[in-house]
């Protein structure tokens, strides 16, 4: 008889909690070094403090917070090293992505409807760049470049830029709205020239655009 695969249970509270303190970490609504309160963070969750206390330990040991003794939970401050290392591969894997996708609709290996969608990203994005919230901004700027790295057809591509996905989000959120006018020209420069077919034009934009985002960031004050 095959042998079946065991059917995966539920994962552990404390994995879901860290999931989801990581997500409000990401998406900017709690800052860099804030004190993250058990009490607070269980009642917002709706769990009970230890939980919310084993979940803390995993997101310290992933380097999303830190844990200092006698204080508590910080959310983790990224270090020049951190935010250079992180954008530097950032910018190798987008730029590279942009190429393709040019490559792909310049070899008419695209969909009208991928183009449309992309269309359709950059036009409500552009417009939330002006009205709309932080986490908005946030969620439109990933989906635009999410959108991009899917054009380019390269599953590895995909797959490697998903490491780094929750970082650059993450990192992002502090400059999202200062950066989020500019931000948006500059991604209207790479979508034009992808929709043109034009790869080296793309994959310079690209670039460009990440390193403003980099530079940014290095820019903020501590």
């Amino acid at each position: 008889m095959t042998n079946l695969r065991a059917i995966t249970r539920p994962g552990p509270l404390r994995v879901e909690v860290a999931s989801a303190i990581k997500e409000l970490i990401v998406t900017g609504e709690y800052k860099f070094a804030q004190h993250l309160i058990e009490s607070e963070l269980a009642s917002q969750l709706g769990v009970s403090r230890l939980p919310i206390r084993e979940a803390l330990q995993i997101l310290a040991r992933d380097g999303w917070i830190d844990l200092k003794a006698g204080y508590g939970a910080y959310v983790h401050t990224p270090t020049a090293r951190e935010i250079d290392e992180v954008f530097s591969v950032r910018t190798a894997l987008e730029s590279e992505a942009a190429f393709q996708a040019a490559q792909r609709v310049r070899d008419s290996q695209v969909d009208i409807e991928e183009l449309d969608s992309l269309k359709a990203i950059l036009h409500t994005g552009s417009h939330e760049a002006t009205n709309g919230v932080d986490k908005e901004i946030v969620d439109h700027n990933a989906t635009l470049h999410s959108a991009i790295i899917n054009l380019s057809g390269n599953h590895v591509l995909s797959e490697m830029t998903g490491v780094i996905e929750g970082r650059v989000r993450w990192y992002f959120a502090a400059i999202a709205v200062k950066r989020a006018p500019a931000s948006w020209e500059e991604h209207g420069g790479v979508v034009e020239a992808i929709l043109k077919g034009d790869p080296e034009a793309a994959k310079s934009l690209m670039a460009i655009h990440c390193d403003r985002s980099r530079r940014g960031l290095l820019a903020l004050p501590g």
